[in-house]
């Protein structure tokens, strides 16, 4: 029903791709990390992360668990991790215990540090092997309407790639509608961004993109972001960001209107809320603001904001709203472009 040719059909087939490669590998991955529970119960198994005020902990027997942090009294593992605290040190090495159980104690390659369990708010495994370093997600959402033969088809996916220095994401949106067999628009981004990681709360990195959206007259833009910025809120479940850099980009039209180049500066801020009473829900929200620089007195800028639920482990539904609007759009173009997608999203 849906006449898009090959308009995604190769990213996407990527994505499947390096997704079913991924969930291949993690198979031979060793689980010997053990943590103790406050009741005192033993689970072995291999930490992945710790984000939000929960623990992610694979398991051979019981698949993968989502362990509120606070009911966890020891946690012991010889792989290497980046330990960060909510003031925004870090700290590189494996995991053991003291003799109180509210102490975790960091072994690093030539020193030691010992931190208390209520200050750490993110945990992130540094894993040599290209593929075990490798997580996201992939999502999939449809929608029709046999009154109205109008439909919608979208697509989101993930891949989050980190080492002691860099965290680098590859992530694929597209969002595709039809009326009567016949595609009416197409809102699709194909971003690769870098980050350096660094002591603290400040932010330095980059990204490069390619975007479409018909409805704005945009048929490419391809883009290349330089910035920095700052983490004025971060605990077990709110993370509050900000950015600023610049942004240089070269726009194509879907009208006869000539291809051009373009500097714009770049105003972002980003919240996350993570919610671990069942169901598991995450807000999350972006702002980003283009002040032209080049051409003086256009902006533009997108909006988003995703709710999501979890539904069984590992598997979300997903609701998401997105508003982009442009002061200054070509001859027959829309200023602005919104929706509604729902979708349902799996944990890599």
């Amino acid at each position: 029903m849906l006449k898009s040719g090959n308009t995604i059909s190769y990213p996407v087939k990527i994505f499947f791709l390096l997704i079913f490669i991924l969930s291949q590998s993690v198979l031979f991955a060793q689980k010997t990390d053990v943590i103790i529970m406050n009741n005192g119960d033993h689970i072995t198994g291999e930490i992945k992360w710790l984000e939000y005020g929960m623990l992610s902990f694979k398991t051979d027997d019981m698949g993968t668990l989502k362990i509120k942090w606070d009911k966890i009294k020891r946690i012991i593992s010889d792989k290497y991790f980046e330990v960060d605290l909510q003031d925004g040190r870090a700290y590189y090495g494996s995991l053991d215990t003291t003799d109180y159980a509210d102490e975790i104690l960091i072994r690093g390659y030539t020193q030691e540090k010992v931190v208390l369990k209520k200050y750490v708010v993110l945990i992130t495994r540094l894993k040599s092997s290209f593929w075990d370093i490798l997580d996201g997600y992939v999502k999939l959402g449809f929608n029709y309407a046999k009154g109205t033969s109008t439909g919608q088809f979208n697509f989101g996916s993930s891949l989050n790639y980190r080492t002691k220095k860099y965290y680098t994401t590859l992530t694929l949106n597209s969002v595709l509608a039809f009326r009567s067999q016949e595609q009416t628009s197409r809102k699709q981004d194909l971003t690769l961004s870098s980050q350096l990681v660094s002591p603290g709360k400040w932010l330095v990195g980059g990204s490069i993109s390619a975007e479409q959206n018909t409805e704005l007259g945009i048929k490419l833009r391809a883009s290349i972001l330089a910035g920095g910025g700052y983490i004025f809120i971060i605990d077990n479940s709110n993370l509050l960001l900000g950015i600023a850099g610049l942004n240089f980009n070269r726009e194509s039209y879907t009208d006869t209107t000539s291809s051009i180049f373009n500097l714009e500066g770049v105003v972002q801020g980003d919240y996350k809320l993570f919610i671990y009473d069942t169901p598991k829900t995450s807000l999350t929200t972006s702002v980003k603001i283009f002040p032209g620089i080049t051409n003086f007195g256009r902006i533009r800028g997108n909006f988003d904001i995703e709710m999501s639920w979890e539904i069984i482990v590992d598997v979300y539904w997903d609701l998401t709203f997105y508003f982009s609007f442009d002061n200054k759009p070509t001859e027959n173009a829309s200023s602005t472009d919104y929706g509604i997608n729902t979708a349902f999203k799996y944990n890599l």
